[in-house]
Order: structure tokens, then C-alpha cells, then sequence
């Protein structure tokens, strides 16, 4: 049976227009309202307009909720393999970066190699001017062959396979050989070159070394952007090896984004996991008051964005010493929790 369209020839590619023009204006919800009508009415899912429609209803819905975010993520799942190139690689990047945000390890690794698969195939076809004019990503090529590099390096991360990490890390601290880079693709390899720096440094955490942290809190004072990320290494290691990192910790934490500022689900997913494990660091140095503060903070965060998990491993935390928490941090505590379950 053929696929019929419930649109009158052209009145498609209106919506998808003025939805277009919604969305570069950063109108998200009323773009979406437009995609999704789209979407609703298009019975032919291989159609390029519906498959558009699908990744931009997606760009759309991710926000710093977690919940919605998985939604969002399993509602488009089934479209991405069949955009256009281009838009494949921007969605692989997207969806890698919400894995990420959502613990989701597995998901983080299939995207993301994926992605890097994709930009190397990419890359090959350089050659042909006539694709490259007709390659039309986001960003520039170089970030997602750069990015796959660098997603690969945490996955073999986690899995504690820290000496092919640091091949993958030392890979995309020397992008200059991705050609044609114009200015905004130079901008991007030295993005690399500075996330490399930090990860090295990172992954010297993970086993354990703490003999970096010297080097590491000076190259945080050149590259403040790198201060969220370098923290939570700082104090995920600190909390598995047991080393005292307070210079470090009170040095930069003062820097970090304020709980109740705007932040994406990628900082916002960082922010939380920081909080946590800095509680976790000062209950072990027997810091009560200042770590429930922390883990305060941590379980705002973990309301603020749907990250019921996140808000579960607070509350039981919270209750392991809740005997020596202030009566103001009892009642801050209360109205949060108040705030969850009376919603």
C-alpha cells in the first residue's frame, strides 16, 4: 500500500518553514507545536521533511529534565539512521551528550562511535568538492571526528582501560592535520587541544596520582572553562583513593556556577555529580555540617531537573546523617522534598 500524505501539496513545507524560522529565533515552543503537526499528519516516515521534522521536535524537547529527556531520546531513537548525513551527525552528537547526562553508558558508547564512524566517512569524501559544498552540518566536521575521539577516550575510561584512553586523548590534542580548517575550524581544534590537557590530567586522577594536582590547578587558572569537569575528577578520585585534595577543591569551587543559576543538562548533570561526591568528600573528613550544605545543593539540583535517581542517592545520604544537621537545614531539606512529592 502506498503512503498518502494528509497534506495538500505544499501546505507541508509552510509549516516546516515557518517552524524553521520559529526555531532559528530560538522559539522552541511554538517550532515545536509546528513539527509535531507536521509529524502528525505525514504517514510516510521515510519522507525527508517528516525525518527533519522528527530531529528538530527532539532539539526542541531536550531540556535540563532528566525524565524528559529520556523521553525525548526513546521518542526519536527510531528516525536518526535515516536523516541526511549532515543532520545524522549533529542528532549523534546531541543523543551522545543526553546518554551522558542520563547515566546512560551503554547509549553514550553507540552514539558515539557511531558519530565517529560517520565523520570519518565524512572526511574521505573531501576530496569531492561538489559533497563538501552539499555537507551542511551544524558545526564544523572536525568537531564530530574530534568529538568520537574524545567520547571513545571516556568510555574506555570507565571501563578502566586508562592507557587506551590516553591514546584516544593524545589523538585529538593535534587536530591542525584535519583539512580544509578556515578560522572557525582552528577555533575548535584548540578546543581539543585544551580538553586533552585537562583529560590527561584527569585520567592521571583515575589511577590514583594525585602528584598532579599542582599542575593541574595552574592549568585551571589559564582555563577556567574547565573547572566543572576537573572538579568532579578531583573529587571522584579523591573520594576512591582517599587523598586530601582541599587546596584544589576550596581554590575552585567558589567558581562554580551557583545552584540556582541556568544550566544545561550537560553542566547542570555535572554540577550534581560534583555536589554529591564533595558531601561524600567532607563527611569523610568529618565535615557534617558543611557536607549536608553540599548535599543540600546536590538534591536542589537533582529536583531542578527530574534526576529522580540523583534525587534518591540524596535523600538516603541525607538520612545517613541527618542527626547533625542544623534545624535550618532540616527545614531546607524539608521543602525540598515537600517541593518533589507535593507537585
Amino acid at each position: 500500500m502506498t503512503n498518502v500524505s494528509w497534506f495538500e501539496p505544499g501546505m507541508k513545507d509552510q509549516f516546516y518553514s515557518v517552524a524553521e524560522h520559529l526555531f532559528g529565533e530560538k522559539k522552541k515552543e511554538e517550532a515545536a507545536i509546528l513539527y509535531r503537526y507536521v509529524i502528525d499528519r505525514e504517514t510516510d516516515h521515510n519522507d525527508q521533511t517528516f525525518l527533519l521534522c522528527q530531529f528538530r521536535l527532539f532539539q526542541c524537547l531536550v531540556g535540563i529534565s532528566s525524565e524528559g529527556n529520556k523521553e525525548a531520546l526513546g521518542q526519536f531513537e527510531p528516525y536518526y539512521n535515516r536523516l541526511p548525513e549532515n543532520n545524522r551527525l549533529d542528532a549523534l552528537l546531541m543523543m551522545a551528550n543526553v546518554c551522558y547526562s542520563l547515566g546512560d553508558w551503554k547509549g553514550v558508547e553507540l552514539y558515539g562511535d557511531e558519530m565517529y564512524a560517520c565523520a570519518c566517512a565524512a572526511y574521505d569524501k573531501l576530496k569531492n568538492e561538489k559533497y563538501v559544498k552539499n555537507l551542511q552540518t551544524e558545526r564544523h566536521l572536525v568537531v564530530y571526528y574530534g568529538h568520537g575521539l574524545r567520547i571513545k577516550g571516556f568510555v574506555l575510561a570507565m571501563q578502566g582501560r586508562y592507557e587506551e584512553a590516553k591514546k584516544c586523548v593524545a589523538e585529538y590534542s593535534d587536530l591542525e592535520w584535519f583539512q580544509p580548517l578556515d578560522d572557525l575550524g582552528k577555533k575548535e581544534v584548540e578546543k581539543f587541544r585544551t580538553w586533552s590537557k585537562a583529560n590527561m590530567y584527569n585520567l592521571e586522577l583515575k589511577i590514583g596520582n594525585n602528584k598532579v594536582l599542582n599542575e593541574l590547578s595552574d592549568f585551571l587558572d589559564q582555563c577556567p572553562e574547565e573547572i566543572l569537569p576537573s572538579l568532579l575528577s578531583v573529587v571522584e578520585s579523591a573520594n576512591q583513593f582517599r587523598f586530601d585534595a582541599d587546596n584544589i577543591l576550596n581554590k575552585f569551587s567558589i567558581m562554580l556556577p551557583p545552584v540556582n543559576s541556568d544550566v544545561t543538562y550537560i553542566n547542570g548533570t555535572q554540577l550534581f555529580h560534583f555536589w554529591y561526591e564533595k558531601a561524600k568528600y567532607d563527611f569523610a573528613k568529618k565535615r557534617i555540617v558543611g557536607g549536608i550544605d553540599e548535599l543540600l545543593y546536590a538534591l536542589y539540583l537533582a529536583h531542578r531537573m527530574n534526576y529522580y535517581t540523583g534525587f534518591e542517592k540524596c535523600i538516603s545520604l541525607f538520612r545517613k546523617h541527618s542527626e547533625y544537621a542544623t534545624e535550618q537545614q532540616k527545614l531546607g531539606y524539608k521543602q525540598i522534598v515537600e517541593g518533589v512529592f507535593n507537585v
